[in-house]
This record gives C-alpha cells, sequence and structure tokens, in this order.
C-alpha cells in the first residue's frame, strides 16, 4: 500500500467518482479539523495538528517544532525518520499518542477531511516538500554537560517550548491546566530522586538529563507524558544544553 493511502484514498472515496468539487469543501473541513485540539473528542487533549506541525517552511518561520512541514507530506515515501511508510498509520501516532484520539475516528468522516486536506497540500504534478524528511532521535541520553547559558536559553524557550508550556517559572499562556510548568515541576519532582541508584552522583547532571529525556524522547521514547519528542534536526545539541542550564536543584 503506498504511502498515499488510507486517509487520502478514504477522502477520495467520500466524493462520487470524478466529483472533485465535493473534495475542495473536504480539505477546507480538514483544515479546520487541523487547528481544533477538540478534533479528538478527549477531553485531556490540547494538541491540535498545528500545535507541533507548520503547513510550509513559511508558515514555521523561526519556530521550532517536534513536527515536520505537512506541504507535500502525502506524498512522501515514508515518515517519522523512516519507521513508517503509510500515511495512514503516520497519523495515528500522532492522533493516539499524544492526542489521545481513537484510531477508528481516522476511518470516519474527520479522518477524510483531513485526508483531503492533506492530499490538498500536495497537489497533483508538486514535488514540493515531497521529499522524507530527516529525523533523528538520540535513542540513549544522557547530561549534556555544563555550558548551557541560560540568557540563549530564553530564545530558545520562546522558540520550541512556550507554544505548548507557557512562560517560564509561572506557565501563563500554557496549553491546558495538565502541561507542566517548568523548570519547577521538574524540580519538584525529581530533585530528590535517589540519583545514585541511576548512576548519578552529580544532582545537577542528572536534573538536566531529566529535562533533556523529557524533550528528547517524549512520550514517543517512553516517557511519561503526552510530549512529543524533539529530534537533533528540530533542536541542536547546543540548544538543549542551554535549555537544560534552566534546570537546577536547590
Amino acid at each position: 500500500m503506498s504511502p498515499r493511502a488510507s486517509l487520502v484514498a478514504l477522502a477520495l472515496a467520500a466524493a462520487s467518482c470524478g466529483d472533485t468539487e465535493r473534495l475542495a469543501p473536504l480539505a477546507e473541513r480538514g483544515a479546520l479539523l487541523a487547528a481544533d485540539a477538540r478534533v479528538t473528542r478527549s477531553q485531556y487533549n490540547g494538541f491540535s495538528c498545528l500545535t507541533c506541525h507548520a503547513v510550509s517552511p513559511a508558515a514555521q518561520g523561526q519556530r521550532a517544532l517536534p513536527g515536520a512541514t505537512l506541504q507535500g507530506a502525502a506524498r512522501r515515501p515514508s515518515f517519522w525518520g523512516g519507521e513508517v511508510t503509510n500515511l495512514r498509520e503516520a497519523v495515528e501516532r500522532c492522533w493516539t499518542g499524544f492526542m489521545r484520539g481513537v484510531p477508528a475516528d481516522l476511518d470516519g468522516p474527520d479522518g477524510q477531511a483531513i485526508g483531503a486536506w492533506l492530499d490538498a497540500l500536495a497537489p497533483e504534478g508538486s514535488t514540493e516538500g515531497a521529499a522524507a524528511v530527516t529525523t533523528t532521535w538520540t535513542r540513549v541520553v544522557r547530561d549534556p554537560g555544563e555550558g548551557g547559558d541560560r540568557a540563549r536559553a530564553q530564545a530558545v524557550w520562546g522558540r520550541a517550548c512556550a507554544t505548548c508550556h507557557g512562560a517560564l517559572e509561572t506557565g501563563a499562556g500554557r496549553l491546558g491546566p495538565l502541561v507542566s510548568v517548568l523548570p519547577r515541576d521538574t524540580i519538584t519532582e525529581h530533585c530528590d530522586d535517589d540519583i545514585a541508584a541511576v548512576g548519578y552522583t552529580d544532582r545537577q547532571a542528572y536534573i538536566r538529563a531529566i529535562a533533556t529525556e523529557k524533550t528528547r524522547h517524549g512520550s514517543f521514547l517512553g516517557y511519561a507524558g503526552v510530549m512529543p519528542p524533539f529530534s537533533t534536526e528540530a533542536l541542536s545539541d547546543d540548544e538543549m544544553r542551554d535549555l537544560a542550564a534552566l534546570f537546577r536543584c536547590p
């Protein structure tokens, strides 16, 4: 089955054969759903598709987002760093893993609309955005080391973290009450851990490693919660080191 199968096929099947006029409003509805966190019908979800993905490089601007841009995505040969070759499966990872959705809903009207929207972002004959996106996740996370700059971290926070977590220290503007207030919540939860039990002797190195693991792994690679992971392409090691410097035990 090709990468365009499933979601896009459903969208095409929703219109009668050759009835392209019906696909345009379907794609328009998909665009609205992609911006709406209520689409998965979970009271606990704060994410929409456009929380983590930009429609195009121009729309992304200087933001650092965990998800790839969506323009051309329906024509890509693979997703998730080559781990998935089917568009439906790629979308389901976000839908269930981060947005708390029910997989079957992707096979209904909402999934059809989102499929039509993704297809509209990859028009016939266009190759823009259609190449596989290089995505590298650090499988084993350690302390990124000292040397991070807390002043530089403020700018990184604004580009990569504030959309979900809101303002540093207060969480003002965060997506919802279940989103951590950082760095406070991490420090409260982990600064009293038995660090020797996990092979650490330096508490500051340990809390930097915790912050890095949460950012690099998210729930996708086994850390608790629903945060998506930031690849090294989305957030460089130097930027991660600066962010980790914000996390210090008393």
